[in-house]
């Protein structure tokens, strides 16, 4: 007999799908805001999807490997705090469908709406994420340990439509490897703050990959907390702000590496990167306001 990874499973409601075990070995599930329906017996049949996202993670089982995929065009709104709670631990939703076609997360009618990361092992892939309220203090509140944010999608709605940071982390190191990959952001707004703000001691961060254009008033990537062994490479950065802001910047006793990192701003040269205990390498800054090309920062000596 041929061996395969290929498996049939039965599932409720006495339906049988045919599943890539080399995938996952837990259950899956699908959303689609067009055609879903959140009740029971939705959400294991694609063309019986759940409506939201939020409820499709309250099917899962907690470190089973589940897998929720969110279908092309899916639109989920979340209007108030922990209007979508990944609260069940080693589940992944994966959005499927790129441009127009991607699904997408909406924060909107509170300036505390967002989504909470509140149990450990979640990624999250290929979501679009849009604020479309003023303000919002911290779309993604990270307070669970390794959590990854993979080719997704962050942007305004509108003019001062914005969230002031996209990714927060948690006190001390309750959210400790956060990691952000692939992602790209377009966040002008004049209030806004960081994209990702690291003001806890969380161990083991990666951010790497990334390209992030906007206006962050204190940072892009970075923040106050003494954060250890984080990892900061090949990240594409423009940051507008002009009051000596960064595109990276770290704690004074924040330790790890801050490598390949391609950076321009309205800041001064020697704001661009700063990471005083962390080792730099070959990362660049360029002042835009001077219409020269970026320099090594810092400058080899």
């Amino acid at each position: 007999m041929a061996k395969t990874e290929l498996f049939v499973r039965r599932q409720p409601g006495g339906m049988f799908a045919v599943v890539n075990e080399s995938i996952t070995t837990g259950n899956i599930f699908f959303v689609d805001s067009g055609t879903g329906t959140n009740g029971a017996g939705y959400g294991r049949n694609p063309d019986a999807p759940t409506a939201t996202i939020d409820y499709a993670v309250g099917l899962c089982t907690a470190n089973n490997g589940d897998i929720i995929y969110v279908m092309p065009g899916h639109a989920e709104v979340v209007s108030a705090a922990a209007g979508l709670d990944l609260d069940v631990a080693g589940i992944s939703v994966i959005g499927i469908g790129s441009g127009t076609d991607q699904p997408t997360v909406t924060l909107d009618t509170a300036t505390t709406a967002d989504v909470d990361v509140d149990a450990a092992n979640i990624t999250v892939e290929n979501i679009h994420f849009r604020a479309n309220f003023a303000d919002v203090a911290a779309a993604i509140d990270v307070n669970s340990t390794d959590f990854t944010l993979r080719n997704c999608r962050f942007s305004d709605v509108a003019t001062n439509m914005n969230a002031k940071i996209w990714v927060q982390d948690a006190a001390a190191a309750a959210s400790s490897r956060i990691t952000i990959q692939g992602c790209h952001a377009i966040a002008k707004d004049a209030a806004n703050t960081h994209f990702v703000n690291f003001a806890g001691t969380g161990d083991g961060h990666v951010v790497r990959d990334n390209i992030l254009i906007g206006d962050w008033g204190t940072m892009c990537i970075g923040g106050a907390g003494v954060v250890t062994n984080a990892t900061i490479l090949n990240n594409v950065i423009s940051n507008a702000a002009t009051d000596n802001d960064s595109c990276i910047n770290f704690a004074a006793t924040a330790t790890g590496i801050v490598m390949g990192n391609l950076c321009a701003g309205g800041a001064a040269q020697a704001n661009g990167v700063t990471a005083t205990a962390m080792a730099l390498a070959q990362n660049y800054y360029g002042v835009v306001s001077e219409d020269l090309s970026a320099i090594l920062d810092p400058i080899a000596t």
